[in-house]
C-alpha cells in the first residue's frame, strides 16, 4: 500500500547512492547511532535531482527520456521553451511536458521520464518527494509508478489542476524494499492538454523524528476579500509517531498567535485542515502567509528544511487600480497582469471587475 504525503522541503540536503555492501553497511551504522541519540541534521538521500545537469531534451545522466507511441518530438524538456511561470520551489531548470505549447500536432502523447537506477535495500523505510505542477483539462493525465526490479507498480495519477506548484510524498517502502534495481517514472498522457511540470525529485530513507506544514488547505484562489480561514495540512515524516507540536504563523512578516496541535500519525499520515487561526484580506492585494511548525513530540526536529510553507495570496480584484505613479497598486502592467492572473483574471487582458488607473 501506498501512503501519500505531501511535503515544503526546498534544500538539497546530500546525495548517497549505495552500491556496494559497505555503503549498506554505514548506513546501517547511522540509523544505530540515530536510535540511540535521537539527533540527526538531514535526511538520507538516496536520489536526489534537481535537473540542474540537463538541457534541451536530454536528461540527467542514467535517466530516460521517451516519446512512447507519439511523435518523436513529444518529449519532456528541461529549458521550459514555452516560458511558463512557475512559483517556489521550482527554481533553475526542471521537467516540463508543455503539450499546449509544442505537442499541438493532433496526435496522442504517451511521453515517459525514469530515474535512473537506485539501491532500495539501503532502509527499510524509503519515502519519494516531488515538487509538481499540473494544469489540468482537455483529457491530460500524469502518473506516477515505481520499478522493484521486476513489474511496474502504480503510486499516483492527476488530472485536476494545482492551484500552485504542490508538493507529494509517498512512501514507496512496502514496494520497493529489497530492490536493489528500482526506479520512478513519471508519464503523461494527454493530447494538446496543457502541461506537468516537474522538480526536486528526491527519494530518502527518513529520520525517526521529522514533521513538517505540508500544504496550505484554505484559503484557495480565488476567493473573496474578507475574513477566511487558514487552515493548513500537518505530514508526519518521521518513523515515530507524531503526537503534538506547535504551529506558528505570520502574515506580511508580523508574528500571529500559535497553534497547539495534538493528535496520532503514523509515517506518511497528515492531518488535514488544521485551522490554526483566520485573517482578513484586503481586496486585491498580496498576503505574504508563512507556516510553520516547532517542537514535535515537544523535541528539536532534526530536520527544519521542511517545517515551513510560505505563499502570496490574493483576494478577488474588484474595484479601482493605480498602475504606476505615487503609491501605486502595482508598479507596472506586469505586476498588474501577475496580480489579475493569481486572482482568477487572464493575462492576455481580461481583468475582471476591476479598473485601472494609468
Amino acid at each position: 500500500m501506498v501512503t501519500p504525503l505531501r511535503a515544503v522541503n526546498s534544500s538539497l540536503v546530500g546525495q548517497f547512492t549505495a552500491s556496494r555492501s559497505w555503503h549498506r553497511a554505514l548506513l546501517l551504522c547511522l540509523f544505530l547511532i540515530l536510535g540511540d541519540t535521537g539527533r540527526a541534521f538531514a535526511q538520507t538521500y538516496i536520489l536526489n535531482e534537481d535537473f540542474s545537469s540537463a538541457s534541451g531534451t536530454t536528461p540527467p545522466t542514467g535517466w530516460l527520456n521517451s516519446a512512447g507511441s507519439g511523435p518523436a518530438t513529444d518529449k519532456w524538456h528541461f529549458d521550459n521553451p514555452g516560458g511558463r511561470n512557475i512559483n517556489y520551489p521550482f527554481s533553475g531548470s526542471f521537467a516540463i511536458f508543455d503539450s499546449e505549447n509544442y505537442s499541438s500536432d493532433g496526435s496522442k502523447e504517451t511521453t515517459t521520464l525514469e530515474t535512473r537506477f537506485f539501491d532500495a535495500s539501503v532502509s527499510q523505510n524509503t519515502v519519494l518527494y516531488f515538487d509538481h505542477f499540473f494544469a489540468g483539462g482537455k483529457g491530460g493525465s500524469g502518473t506516477v509508478e515505481v520499478y522493484n526490479g521486476f513489474i511496474w507498480q502504480f503510486v499516483a495519477s492527476y488530472s485536476d489542476s494545482t492551484g500552485n506548484p504542490q508538493s507529494e510524498v509517498y512512501n514507496i517502502s512496502s514496494l520497493v524494499r529489497g530492490a536493489t534495481a528500482a526506479k520512478v517514472r513519471f508519464r503523461w498522457e494527454g493530447n494538446n492538454s496543457y502541461f506537468w511540470a516537474i522538480d526536486n525529485i528526491r527519494i530518502y530513507a527518513p529520520l525517526p523524528l521529522d514533521a513538517g506544514i505540508s500544504a496550505l488547505d484554505a484559503p484557495n484562489m480565488p476567493f473573496k476579500a474578507g475574513a477566511q480561514p487558514i487552515q493548513v495540512r500537518l505530514t508526519n515524516f518521521g518513523a515515530n509517531t507524531l503526537t503534538k507540536t506547535t504551529i506558528g504563523w505570520s502574515v506580511n512578516n508580523v508574528v500571529q498567535a500559535a497553534y497547539n496541535w495534538t493528535g496520532n500519525l503514523a509515517l506518511g499520515m497528515s492531518a488535514n485542515d488544521v485551522k490554526i487561526g483566520s485573517y482578513n484580506f484586503p481586496t486585491g492585494k498580496p498576503v505574504r502567509l508563512k507556516v510553520w511548525q516547532t517542537q514535535p513530540n515537544g523535541l528539536n526536529d532534526p530536520n527544519g528544511q521542511n517545517d515551513t510553507l510560505a505563499v502570496t495570496l490574493y483576494s478577488s480584484l474588484c474595484g479601482l487600480y493605480t498602475i504606476g505613479g505615487t503609491n501605486p497598486d502595482f508598479t507596472s502592467f506586469y505586476g498588474s497582469g501577475n496580480g489579475a492572473e493569481q486572482c482568477g483574471g487572464d493575462l492576455r487582458g481580461d481583468f475582471p471587475r476591476a479598473q485601472w488607473r494609468v
